[in-house]
């Protein structure tokens, strides 16, 4: 079975997810009776603030330091809401994430942690993407579609032009969390009727295009 093509397809259905910062304060501190001098207007023009603008992730009455007085956030990076995007989901993370989607965990999951970056008990790390880790996670995830796809009727039928676009936009909308965009439901058809041709058993077919959508960022990131 050649996978290469089918692989390479995968790719092109790259997106990323939004990771918002949280605003540390909270109304909850404060008694009823208490008055914020500092609450701002929102009638008045000079109070009003832009939601992207910086500065609302910037830390708030608080000043850590380091053993040296260094302020912990001295170095810190402060840029527009919404940049931080596309961060690849932990080990941790991807374990249940399987089984949440597909309704079991993969086999060939298993033994796999060290591959994707998985930190040592107690401790973590950024996960990082290359190229091991999404051919590991392209075969990971066709071993999962070929359980999800074995049973389902829908897949019983070879994907055409129009099964094809109906169930991979239904896919990309319970692997990912969010309705696809028009080229990413091309991209999974596309798998399913092009890139898996000379695959004869029809839900083989289905279980390329599963991958193709379970592996990709989409999925694999936040």
């Amino acid at each position: 079975m050649k996978t290469k093509s089918a692989f390479s397809i995968s790719v092109a259905l790259v997106t990323t997810f939004l990771v918002a910062c949280a605003d540390e304060s909270s109304s909850l501190t404060h008694r009823g009776d208490d008055k914020d001098t500092n609450a701002s207007d929102p009638t008045n023009a000079a109070d009003q603030q832009d939601p992207n603008d910086p500065a609302l992730c910037a830390p708030k009455n608080r000043d850590y330091k380091s053993f040296d007085q260094t302020t912990l956030t001295a170095k810190r990076t402060v840029t527009r809401l919404g940049n931080d995007r596309g961060r690849v989901k932990p080990f941790s993370a991807l374990q249940s994430e399987y089984a949440r989607v597909l309704g079991a965990t993969p086999a060939s999951l298993a033994g796999s942690g060290a591959t994707f970056g998985q930190a040592q008990k107690n401790w973590f790390e950024e996960p990082q993407a290359n190229a091991v880790a999404l051919q590991t996670a392209y075969n990971i995830a066709f071993d999962g579609c070929l359980d999800y796809t074995k049973t389902d009727a829908a897949f019983a039928a070879a994907p055409d032009a129009t099964s094809a676009p109906t169930q991979c936009g239904a896919m990309v909308r319970k692997f990912w969390s969010r309705v696809a965009a028009p080229q990413e439901v091309q991209a999974c058809a596309d798998m399913a009727t092009t890139g898996a041709a000379a695959e004869p058993d029809p839900r083989r077919k289905w279980a390329y295009a599963c991958a193709s959508v379970l592996s990709s960022a989409g999925f694999m990131t936040y």
